[in-house]
């Protein structure tokens, strides 16, 4: 792995777990940031967008991703909305809660985030 040697021995398996899995852009992590600190709160792509000072296509997009992912929950019809999945919440708070303490997590976020943006350009870029 990329990460500074022996850096991810410190931290919880299941924090990293999550962060590897499902904090693999930019957005991402922002949106799973923002519904976490909503206690299991319904939001409108559009509410979503304007929280994080983002386009709801490009929400669209990261949000259909994570329910995919099976982390955040969708309430589809005319204007979808969508949640944090218990499950997810639990760790989530629990992510944000050590990162807030910890300075060698979030240094294992930022190392991951950084190699997701340098990664991502040239695989779409093979893919296409």
């Amino acid at each position: 792995m990329f990460f500074p040697s022996g850096l991810d021995e410190q931290i919880d398996p299941a924090l990293l777990a999550f962060v590897k899995c499902h904090v693999t852009s930019p957005l991402k992590w922002e949106a799973l940031r923002v519904l976490a600190t909503q206690d299991g709160g319904w939001f409108s792509v559009e509410q979503l967008a304007r929280i994080t000072h983002k386009q709801p296509a490009e929400l669209n997009a990261t949000l259909g991703q994570l329910v995919a992912e099976g982390v955040v929950d969708a309430l589809t019809g005319d204007m979808p909305n969508y949640r944090l999945s218990e499950p997810t919440a639990v760790v989530l708070r629990r992510l944000i809660n050590v990162t807030t303490h910890s300075q060698e997590l979030r240094a294992i976020i930022a190392a991951y985030l950084q190699h997701s943006r340098l990664s991502g350009p040239a695989t779409a870029t093979a893919a296409a």
